[in-house]
């Protein structure tokens, strides 16, 4: 609502194309001469150089006046969201059609085409001519020349490109460092959803950059907490949806992009969902007779911890007893000289084996490989 609104008031300064019942005889400037495409302007007449386009006929409703975007999101409005966007904007046209706003347009206007009509003799016309950036690669039909010699007085355009990105650096950096913590001023609680707003909306963003999926709208919720459904009419939901069900987490999911904008695409998925629970309550036809099918979704067993595995309370007290038993057991043992010790066994296994002088293996025995001729291995 509040993007709208700001868009409105920038939008509010095309003077009459936003609100084109305003006037248009506010700014009467004699030696005014508009833009044309055409060369010297040998098409256009004099009296269409400095004459304005004629007012255009006041609009039927208020929707009239905005443009495609602004409309879409002025539709997509509740009808008290409607109404303050209307005054709101009939306060911004009061503004501007205000007689102090319209003697400083009047002034930067006349200033900005005085500055043209003195400037434009010193500007040479071959400087028009030379078709720029569209025309390279084309003959010089003018006869321009080449361009100037390089006079070694100015770096690369790599160079410039260097220049440029640390520049835009610089500015993220100032836009980080004096900008951004001001939009902790901004920052709202978080406050979670209430029963009466069972819907979920997901959006996707680009961080400023236009993309083909940044209208795509996704919506889910849970056909327990639909408002007003019996066990019957919920399975009936669960039919009607489909293929979106997931039967695990008993959520629904939707998505829609066949819109342009997000705000087109979150109002057919509401009327879907109203048009759903509609049809779930009719009484006069409950698929009672239709089976759940959930042959869409694929169950995965999730393997679970042994219950008798718990570590209880009860199970520490057992533990601890065998462990205090054991102790004992090892103490009598020790005490009656029974009790075993590896080191010393293997210690005394040691001491007792006799020393041999002569290898374990005296020598390897011929090998035959059955073939032709005879082959063997000495060992």
């Amino acid at each position: 609502m509040a993007a709208a609104v700001n868009r409105l008031g920038f939008t509010a300064r095309r003077c009459a194309y936003v609100f084109p019942f305003q006037s248009a005889s506010r700014i009467s400037i004699a030696s005014f001469r508009h833009f044309s495409s055409s060369r010297d302007g040998e098409d256009v007449e004099p009296d269409e150089r400095n004459s304005f386009p004629a007012s255009r006929p006041p609009p039927s409703n208020f929707a009239d006046s905005l443009s495609a975007e602004d409309r879409a999101r002025y539709e997509s409005f509740s009808a008290e969201d409607r109404k303050h966007f209307e005054q709101t904007a009939e306060r911004l046209r009061r503004h501007m059609t205000s007689p102090s706003v319209e003697g400083r347009l009047s002034a930067a206007v006349a200033t900005a085409a005085h500055n043209i009509e003195v400037m434009r003799p010193a500007i040479p016309q071959e400087r028009f001519r030379g078709g720029g950036f569209m025309a390279l690669g084309e003959e010089d039909e003018e006869g321009t020349g080449p361009d100037d010699e390089f006079k070694e007085d100015d770096i690369s355009s790599l160079a410039h490109a260097e220049l440029e990105q640390h520049r835009e650096m610089r500015e993220y950096a100032r836009l980080a460092a004096w900008e951004m913590p001001l939009l902790s001023k901004l920052a709202k609680p978080f406050v979670p959803p209430t029963a009466d707003q069972p819907l979920r909306f997901r959006y996707t963003t680009y961080l400023g950059e236009e993309h083909p999926a940044e209208k795509k709208v996704v919506l889910q919720f849970c056909t327990k907490d639909m408002p007003d459904l019996t066990e019957v009419q919920r399975e009936k939901l669960i039919k009607l949806v489909g293929v979106r069900y997931n039967p695990e987490t008993d959520i629904a999911k939707l998505s829609c992009e066949m819109f342009e904008t997000q705000a087109q695409n979150k109002r057919y998925l509401g009327d879907l969902v109203d048009t759903l629970l509609r049809e779930a309550r009719d009484p006069t036809e409950t698929f009672e007779d239709i089976p759940l099918d959930f042959r869409h979704h694929r169950f995965r067993g999730k393997p679970k911890f042994p219950e008798h595995w718990r570590m209880t309370p009860e199970r520490k007290k057992q533990l601890l007893a065998l462990r205090q038993e054991r102790e004992l057991k090892d103490q009598q043992r020790a005490a009656e000289g029974k009790l075993l010790d590896g080191v010393v066994i293997i210690g005394e296994s040691l001491a007792a084996r006799p020393a041999s002088s002569a290898p374990l293996v005296e020598g390897a025995a011929k090998l035959r490989v059955k073939g032709k001729g005879k082959r063997g291995l000495k060992g």
